[in-house]
């Protein structure tokens, strides 16, 4: 009996520790599984091999290079993924040196659910020709239009976050749209049209991007045509920029332009 015991015990300590190890592979991903994502007012995007943070609250941009990435990707549920065959660095045994900079600026909150899924944007492939559009006359009321859009925008640059802009644009899009206010092409054409051709009597868009952007986006829903507003960015050198897309046809710049940066804000 007392050997018969005995092999029993073997026998049971044999299946626990099988299944400990079963069950090991899950407890090491579930210590790994990320804790933290990225909080409500930040965007992320990945530039070549680095990742650009765009705190909306404080609208400013920070940049964390490849080899301060290591593990923050397994921290962070949001994190943006390497692209491709692009190589995830090994975590680092001081995680927490990189993730308390993130925490104290409030970039990064422990609520463990992720975010909705964030809009997407079409490759721009095509872009209205100024020169073209110009050559139609604007409608008798667009110029008071365009100078209530501007002095909006104008305001809205200097009283409000970028964070509180966003909120602003999407407010001026109806839920849900009616027929009627779908984005047509002839319309947008119409509309930009006006716009490129008045926008002159009151200012430049150079060096103006965001203002003539937000400009836009709002003479744009008076006649019922909502776009969308984008951000993007570039680095070696480092660079923002804005402008207004409808599907792949970007309206205010030229495609081949903006496709020089990636998007990290789509309103």
């Amino acid at each position: 009996m007392e050997a018969l015991t005995e092999q029993q015990n073997l026998l049971a300590c044999g299946l626990a520790a099988a299944r400990l190890a079963e069950a090991l592979p899950m407890l090491q991903s579930a210590a790994q599984s990320p804790t933290y994502r990225l909080a409500d007012h930040v965007r992320a995007c990945r530039v070549d091999d680095q990742v650009i943070l765009l705190d909306l609250e404080r609208s400013k941009y920070l940049g964390i290079g490849h080899a301060r990435q290591a593990g923050l990707e397994r921290a962070i549920i949001d994190w943006p993924a390497p692209a491709g065959t692009s190589q995830i660095p090994p975590p680092s045994a001081d995680l927490n040196s990189y993730l308390k900079p993130l925490l104290d600026q409030g970039l990064l909150t422990d609520r463990g659910t992720a975010r909705p899924q964030e809009a997407t944007l079409p490759v721009p492939s095509e872009s209205i020709n100024a020169a073209l559009t110009k050559q139609t006359r604007p409608q008798s009321l667009d110029l008071l239009t365009l100078a209530w859009a501007a002095w909006r925008a104008r305001i809205w640059m200097r009283r409000s976050s970028l964070a509180d802009i966003a909120c602003r644009v999407r407010r001026l899009r109806p839920r849900p749209l009616a027929a009627s206010e779908t984005l047509t092409v002839d319309a947008m054409h119409s509309a930009v049209s006006s716009y490129m051709g008045l926008r002159p009597f009151l200012f430049t868009s150079h060096d103006e991007c965001l203002r003539d952007s937000l400009t836009m986006v709002r003479f744009l829903a008076r006649k019922r045509l909502y776009p969308t507003w984008v951000i993007g960015v570039r680095i070696r050198p480092f660079a923002a920029h804005s402008w207004v897309q409808a599907g792949h046809l970007v309206l205010n710049d030229v495609h081949e332009n903006v496709r020089r940066y990636t998007p990290i804000l789509i309103v």
